[in-house]
């Protein structure tokens, strides 16, 4: 038998690789794992997909010609070839050239776009507005025959269904369709709306990319209606995500978010229906004994005890009063018209003398009356009834009643 050695076996196979055309020229795209840079400028890494992965390496002559920054998790595109090296046995990926993948440079336009609003303060929570708790109308963006718009009207016929809901068609992905959506989004802000759902269903980041343009992300920041974001499954996020006053993880979210439950809100209406016969009833029971208490008090039983004791001792200050009065009257009756007589005599005296005083009091008030004065121009100042003698009693705005001889009026001082 002959018998190979291991160097031998392997240069076998690595001549059996090299010779087959498929293998020396190939194309393949995956992302990038496990990169270990080496100081001589060769790339180590992994390049894998959802099921396999396989090792490759980069030449420093070839990765000098990379424009990018090759980095874990990256998606690219490779040109090289498979050959074995002989010395471990291994197989492996020789890359000859490299570039992004088409997804990756989204990803990438994303998180710069991403970081730029971030820092622009577009995705502040001082920004969201709030979401209508009982809405009576509803506006829907959503693809028109799509499932998620489907999904949206069932959920909030079943939550809520006084709801009012309008359905908007709009293009849900394509080349610019994002400004047919923007076009649509501004003209349905003016309407007057509750709320608004922007909706569609699960896809690539591709099929997702309208709604992460910057031009639609300033327009439902710009929005002046609470805007509800239901795009795509629960993993999948967009710029207008961020930028919503709402992000439902998925369209059927949206609907929830937008309405209350009719279910819960029953059960609610009933306890507080069944809170409130509780309170009542508890009222009427207390007011109820409250009047059995009253009804059986003594007074009300004998409503003559509250004023009995009042009457006789009514009665008998009256009789002591008429008594009295007798007995004053019968003993100073002559004195009393003598006093009266005398009282008549000096009253009289007392009004001719105050009648003659007055009169000539009279004319020298009449003389002293600040009315003549005043007939030559003075006037009085008061302020808070209170006579003002000098302008120090006074400052400004302060209210003032200016009286001249024939009236008075108004004023704040200057």
């Amino acid at each position: 038998m002959n018998y190979l050695s291991v160097y031998a076996l392997n240069r076998y196979i690595k001549a059996q690789m090299d010779d087959d055309a498929y293998l020396a020229n190939i194309y393949i795209k995956g992302e990038v794992s496990n990169y270990r840079p080496h100081p001589s400028g060769h790339l180590y890494f992994t390049l894998k997909d959802e099921h396999a992965r396989i090792n490759a390496i980069m030449f420093a002559s070839s990765a000098r010609h990379m424009n990018f920054k090759l980095e874990n998790g990256m998606q690219v595109l490779i040109h090289g070839y498979v050959s074995v090296y002989e010395t471990s046995g291994q197989y492996q990926l020789y890359v000859r050239s490299m570039q992004k993948d088409g997804i990756g440079l989204l990803h990438e336009k994303y998180e710069l776009l991403k970081k730029q609003l971030e820092l622009e303060g577009l995705f502040d929570s001082s920004h969201k507005k709030d979401i209508p708790s009982y809405p009576k109308s509803i506006a829907v963006l959503s693809a028109k025959q799509g499932a998620a718009v489907q999904d949206i009207v069932r959920t909030i016929h079943l939550r809520f269904p006084i709801t009012r809901v309008i359905i908007f068609p709009i293009p849900v992905q394509g080349k610019d369709a994002y400004k047919r959506i923007i076009e649509i989004l501004k003209n349905v802000d003016k309407i007057g709306f509750d709320t608004i759902i922007i909706a569609r269903g699960g896809g690539s980041i591709e099929d997702l990319w309208n709604f992460n343009e910057e031009a639609l992300a300033r327009c439902v920041y710009s929005c002046s209606t609470p805007i509800i974001s239901g795009i795509g499954h629960e993993t999948d996020f967009t710029i207008c995500d961020f930028v919503s006053d709402y992000r439902a993880v998925t369209p059927t979210a949206a609907a929830i978010k937008a309405t209350p439950d009719k279910s819960e809100m029953m059960k609610h209406v009933r306890l507080l229906n069944e809170q409130l016969i509780y309170h009542i009833n508890q009222y009427l029971k207390f007011q109820k004994d409250k009047l059995d208490r009253l009804q059986k008090s003594y007074y009300l039983m004998n409503p003559e005890a509250l004023y009995s004791n009042e009457i006789l001792k009514l009665m008998n200050l009256q009789d002591r009063v008429s008594h009295l009065s007798q007995v004053f009257v019968i003993n100073n009756r002559q004195k009393l018209n003598n006093n009266i007589n005398l009282l008549i005599q000096n009253i009289d005296k007392l009004l001719l003398n105050k009648e003659n005083q007055l009169k000539q009091d009279m004319i020298s008030l009449d003389a002293l009356s600040p009315l003549k004065v005043m007939q030559r121009g003075y006037t009085l100042v008061n302020k808070d009834d209170r006579m003002i003698k000098s302008v120090k009693q006074l400052k400004k705005n302060d209210d003032i009643t200016i009286q001249f001889f024939d009236g008075t009026i108004k004023a704040k001082v200057k």
